[in-house]
């Protein structure tokens, strides 16, 4: 008889996670409750607990470098890359409810394997999450970063408001998707779609347009592009 696996409940998280990663258990009490302010149950992957104190290791560490180093290094929680595009490291709770307020922040896309997600406070808010499940360290498959960067320049072209982009730190898995996105949607090639990201974001790797399943992307983008199956325009964003 296998073990139940345990429950990762960090009861005093600064990052404003603390509480989340709970088994989600239906409660019967009749009524819906009211969103706190710091802290939301959600429902855990059930990671290891080698892994999970990695990933919070990880966390403070960015935590770390963007509020205290932040001056010095020029990273920051999250960026506005274009009037839909907001690329950030896996956010806050009150972030979140700022960001739907401000910015009109109507769907999120996560690309942490490693967390699921604030699911309940998304469907409080009406905030559509579309979770693009990919290990750490690693580059999207082709077929999530189609599927990530369409629903991007959708809403772009819609203009619908805005998305948040992330991963645990927005350098690495939530930016491949987000260059991607700047290539489909504007006429740029990997090389300056990357510079573009790094001026913005300084913690972006400085090598993901050399991968593989981004040049594929950008090879796909110029056919359909030449084809007129699709329409790219000047990057304008300042």
């Amino acid at each position: 008889m296998s073990k139940a696996p345990p429950k990762f409940t960090s009861k005093n998280s600064s990052l404003g996670i603390s509480r989340v990663l709970e088994d989600d258990q239906p409660k019967q009490t009749g009524r819906t409750a009211s969103l706190p302010t710091e802290a939301f149950k959600e429902p855990s992957e059930h990671a290891s607990c080698f892994s999970w104190t990695g990933f919070i290791l990880s966390l403070y560490f960015n935590k770390v470098a963007v509020h205290i180093f932040g001056g010095l290094t020029g990273w920051r929680w999250y960026t506005r890359i274009d009037e839909c595009l907001i690329l950030g490291a896996l956010p806050t709770p009150p972030q979140i409810k700022k960001l739907h307020q401000e910015e009109k922040l109507h769907t999120v896309i996560n690309l942490c394997a490693e967390f699921p997600g604030y699911r309940s406070l998304y469907e409080e808010l009406g905030i559509r999450q579309i979770h693009l499940k990919t290990a750490d360290f690693t580059v999207p498959s082709f077929e999530d970063i189609q599927y990530g960067a369409a629903i991007l320049v959708d809403a772009a072209e819609k203009n619908q408001g805005s998305i948040y982009l992330h991963c645990k730190a927005g350098r690495g898995r939530s930016a491949s998707i987000a260059l991607c996105y700047l290539v489909r949607r504007y006429q740029l090639n990997p090389q300056q779609a990357q510079n573009i990201l790094v001026k913005a974001r300084a913690q972006v790797d400085k090598e993901l347009h050399t991968a593989e399943q981004i040049r594929m992307y950008y090879k796909t983008v110029i056919m359909e592009s030449e084809t007129g199956k699709i329409t790219r325009i000047p990057y304008t964003y300042a």
